[in-house]
């Protein structure tokens, strides 16, 4: 676990919340509020420690980032259920080993209800922090190994590809981000389940997809490097009012 005091927040107009860092703790005034949304349904149970050594590895390299006080990094994962693994923590308080056995999952692919709620939440901490006259911008992860296989995420409310659409709108266009940058990663060796994600992801706005065919120990520690440069560009370009540079294609 971090050893920061997180504070907690409730999303408006509903009962869902989150624990971050509190602003007034922070010691940017130019943040990039990274999150992660990893999925843990039954089917990624195989290699889930290869997963949770590759987000270890992702801690490790922004660590060393002369960008690394401006990244505030939350991770959840979904299943049938959406769970918060680590609240939103400045880069520097991440230890090494924090997602050791962080897996915990074997339900169902809520995709649509995991990605509303890591927007909303985007949205809300942006808030927090345009309040304090902070400046920020934001990169969304999202990693599966299918899509969406479940209509309710929430009991009582019903999550869907418009539900998830309308989210990443609302984000891109909010005044509190002065941008985003949003990638999912899928890994699946079946086409059918690539080329589904892959429209999933051009319909729902996501900025790019990556398709990932095998779950091996190689191929999780390139998507480490990926996603650790992501981040890091991300991190490079909050202050400037302007999206982050373009980073290289990356190939297995």
């Amino acid at each position: 676990m971090s050893s920061q005091q997180l504070a907690s927040f409730t999303i408006p107009g509903g009962n869902f919340g989150y624990t971050g860092a509190a602003v007034d703790d922070l010691t940017s005034f130019s943040n990039c509020i990274a999150l992660s949304l990893l999925d843990e349904s039954g089917s990624t149970r195989s290699f889930a420690p290869l997963m949770e050594a590759a987000m270890n590895k992702v801690t490790k390299f922004l660590r060393k980032s002369p960008e690394a006080d401006k990244i505030i990094w939350g991770h959840w994962q979904f299943d049938t259920n959406l769970r918060e693994a680590m609240g939103l923590t400045p880069l520097p308080q991440v230890p090494d080993d924090q997602f050791d056995g962080c897996w915990a999952g074997g339900g169902r692919t809520a995709l649509y209800f995991g990605e509303t709620r890591m927007h909303e939440i985007m949205r809300d901490y942006a808030k927090q922090q345009a309040e304090k006259r902070y400046t920020c911008n934001g990169i969304l992860i999202t990693m599966t190994d299918g899509y969406n296989y479940t209509v309710n995420g929430d009991p009582g409310h019903s999550f869907n590809e418009e539900t998830a659409k309308k989210a990443f709108a609302e984000t891109v266009i909010n005044e509190d981000l002065e941008s985003l940058t949003s990638i999912l990663i899928g890994i699946n060796s079946d086409k059918h389940v690539q080329e589904n994600l892959k429209q999933h992801a051009d319909e729902v706005g996501y900025t790019r997809y990556l398709p990932v065919e095998e779950a091996d120990e190689a191929t999780l520690a390139k998507i480490a490097n990926f996603i650790s440069m992501s981040i890091q560009t991300q991190s490079q370009s909050v202050g400037t009012g302007g999206p982050s540079q373009k980073i290289a294609s990356l190939t297995f």
